[in-house]
């Protein structure tokens, strides 16, 4: 929607803060990980996705009362957000945002924020009513309303001048309304890429998490909100200063080269299934690489590994030729609401899988995938086990790789070097 940002520089001056240690959890949203930020002058707490796939920072009327906020500074612009499941639209305004705790935290004032009036049924899981997105200005395009608003009563698109509830109806007119106004497109700047541009927290954050799915030891669900395996922590402005967090020296870690400041774009070169042979990974078709850059996306807000039909084929034929009652146990497991007994899957008996990337400079990384995080067992309930990765979402040779190959690392996405940055792995240390 909105043009990207490759040539864009960025300060990396820390400006005496220190990185923040912000606990995440899965809780609130049964996969995904979220954290608690403070919004407005009211400081109303919302739990909001960390999600590196977008760039959006937007929350649910439901949770922030704008009317309340003696803060906000109305725009003229309003989003509108698909995601691969769910979508809304809205006003963007400017306020406060507070992210950390009492002892380390950050205020950033007037920041964007776009509040999702019309939303897609079930946009926001659980008890989570927003979005944190931490990838780059060209996926946080708005439009400037002013030549529509100047019709109506007000300037801004706050209060929200538009009636229909429906994210499909609404988007459907509002189509229409671009087809017959003058709506320019502008980039909005996105909020970590605001953080690190006025220097107060270095160009880097970091993911510390072990499940892809939320952990039910027992049948009493209220014992999962104190699981440790189900929280972890998002580190603000820095990375590979957390040595109890990962495994090894600075030179334990393995670069990813990034190709593009849209998505954290990476090149996948092959897969390989413990025992098998490896296969090379297709490159994204010519068509699809003006919006899709390459094969292969780093995505923390991605519970699955969605692969590319590639290499998602090449790797249940490798596990068939293991064991063939492995794809009957893949099948079984196919419902994501109930799952598969876990009395009938034995981890120790699944390979690892093998992913081999392009590396920062000439040298390639292979990052693993162990079965008991492509597995998560005691989910969506006690006994029941989920299978985590899946075909292709359209035809596209490309791969999304989420958590449960981040389960295995420890993950810093640095945007402070070369031109696009770099995602750095090492092997996470489980506490």
């Amino acid at each position: 929607m909105a043009k990207s940002e490759q040539s864009k520089k960025y300060k990396v001056g820390i400006s005496g803060k220190k990185p923040l240690r912000i606990p995440i959890t899965n809780i609130h949203s049964g996969n995904d990980y979220s954290t608690t930020v403070l919004i407005g002058s009211q400081r109303e707490p919302v739990h909001v996705l960390l999600d590196t796939g977008s760039s959006t920072f937007a929350v649910s009327p439901r949770v922030y009362n704008a009317l309340n906020d003696s803060l906000i500074k109305p725009t003229s612009y309003a989003q509108v957000v698909e995601y691969g499941t769910g979508g809304w639209a809205g006003p963007v305004i400017n306020t406060n945002l507070v992210i950390g705790d009492e002892k380390n935290s950050v205020n950033l004032k007037h920041s964007h924020i776009a509040i999702t009036h019309v939303e897609e049924q079930n946009n926001f899981p659980g008890s989570v009513c927003g979005i944190l997105g931490l990838a780059f200005s060209g996926l946080n395009g708005a439009y400037d309303l002013k030549n529509v608003l100047s019709k109506k009563r007000s300037p801004f698109s706050h209060p929200w001048p538009f009636k229909s509830k429906d994210f499909k109806s609404f988007n459907r007119k509002f189509q229409q309304l671009m087809a017959s106004n003058d709506i320019p497109q502008k980039d909005v700047l996105p909020y970590f890429t605001e953080l690190a541009e006025e220097g107060i927290i270095a160009n880097k954050f970091s993911f510390y998490t072990l499940r892809s799915r939320t952990y039910h030891a027992s049948k009493d669900k209220i014992v999962a909100a104190s699981d440790p395996l189900n929280h972890g922590f998002f580190i603000l402005g820095g990375g590979e200063e957390q040595e109890d967090l990962y495994m090894g020296s600075l030179s334990s870690f393995l670069t990813a080269e990034v190709y593009h400041h849209k998505y954290y774009n990476t090149n996948l070169k092959s897969v390989q299934v413990d025992g098998c042979e490896a296969q090379p990974a297709r490159s994204l078709q010519k068509k699809y690489v003006r919006d899709s850059i390459s094969n292969a996306i780093i995505d923390s807000g991605t519970n699955t590994l969605a692969l590319a039909n590639d290499v998602y084929k090449h790797i249940l034929k490798s596990l068939k030729k293991i064991n063939p009652a492995f794809i009957e146990l893949i099948k079984e497991s196919n419902d994501q609401e109930t799952g598969l007994d876990a009395r009938k899957l034995t981890i120790a008996d699944w390979p690892n899988i093998n992913f081999t990337f392009s590396g920062d400079g000439r040298k390639d990384i292979t990052l693993t995938c162990t079965p008991d995080t492509y597995w998560q067992v005691n989910t969506p309930d006690h006994t029941r086990a989920v299978f985590q990765i899946g075909g292709p979402e359209d035809i596209q040779n490309q791969s999304i790789f989420g958590l449960p190959l981040l389960n295995n690392y420890y993950t810093i996405f640095d945007r402070s070097v070369h031109k696009h940055g770099v995602v750095r792995f090492a092997p996470i240390k489980r506490k």
